[in-house]
């Protein structure tokens, strides 16, 4: 369970609280399946369960959110201790089944900066995941490498349609135009403020195979030498 104490549910937007719903289910894992199951009220207290033969792999996603910082769970977790902060809720607790507190989240104190906006040129990587709109103007979601959920925005009937057969498969690289704003990630496209001009699909060909490869070209000298190591060393003056 996600709880705020010395909070009821009617003193926060539902859109807010759907946010805080979404951010928890993200840190227990999509893939595990979490499924609401209540909620408290003596307290902002949002109640999850996890189907038995996910329990594992969700309590892990906890662990890995409070003792590896940069593994994907942790940008969950970090995320909703700036929703806190926002908010100016003084503290939260992660409670286990058992009603024990396994994790005590710190509000992310805000810094009042001025919202800094520019019109500009840029490309966004991503995995598209969805397209909504059934006039001229459609919105394409994409979520970015961290972890960010962008929508942009497609004129483009037949641009969308090819986007679309990317769902979920592979990522892609967008040529856009529009307002971006900063953040303290840095500069992201403005929701729903800029365009889609065209895009391309990455190479996601494993490094090790692409390097296998450049080992492998004819004439590289590299494979023609005894000892390719001892050279390399003595090149960078280490033997």
């Amino acid at each position: 369970m996600l709880r705020i104490p010395h909070r009821n549910p009617n003193q926060i937007r539902m859109d807010r609280l759907a946010e805080y719903m979404r951010e928890f289910a993200q840190l227990l894992g999509v893939e595990n399946q979490p499924v609401f199951a209540g909620i408290k009220n003596a307290s902002i207290g949002l109640r999850a369960k996890v189907p038995a033969k996910h329990r594992a792999s969700a309590w892990k996603r906890v662990q890995a959110a409070k003792s590896l910082p940069d593994s994907k769970p942790a940008r969950h977790l970090h995320r909703i201790e700036s929703m806190l902060g926002e908010d100016a809720f003084g503290s939260a607790e992660l409670k286990d089944t058992s009603d024990k507190v396994v994790y005590l989240f710190q509000p992310k104190e805000q810094t009042n900066m001025h919202s800094a906006t520019i019109r500009q040129h840029g490309e966004v990587d991503g995995v598209v995941t969805g397209i909504v709109g059934a006039d001229d103007t459609m919105h394409l979601h994409v979520r970015d490498a961290l972890s960010r959920d962008l929508r942009l925005v497609v004129k483009d009937e037949a641009l969308a349609r090819d986007l679309l057969s990317h769902f979920r498969h592979g990522h892609v690289r967008l040529r856009v135009h529009g307002l971006w704003v900063r953040t303290e990630d840095g500069w992201i496209p403005e929701t729903s403020r800029c365009t889609v001009d065209g895009y391309e699909l990455l190479d996601e060909t494993p490094a090790a195979e692409v390097f296998e490869r450049l080992a492998s070209a004819p004439g590289n000298g590299w494979c023609e030498l005894p000892d390719p190591m001892a050279a390399w060393r003595d090149l960078r003056g280490i033997n």
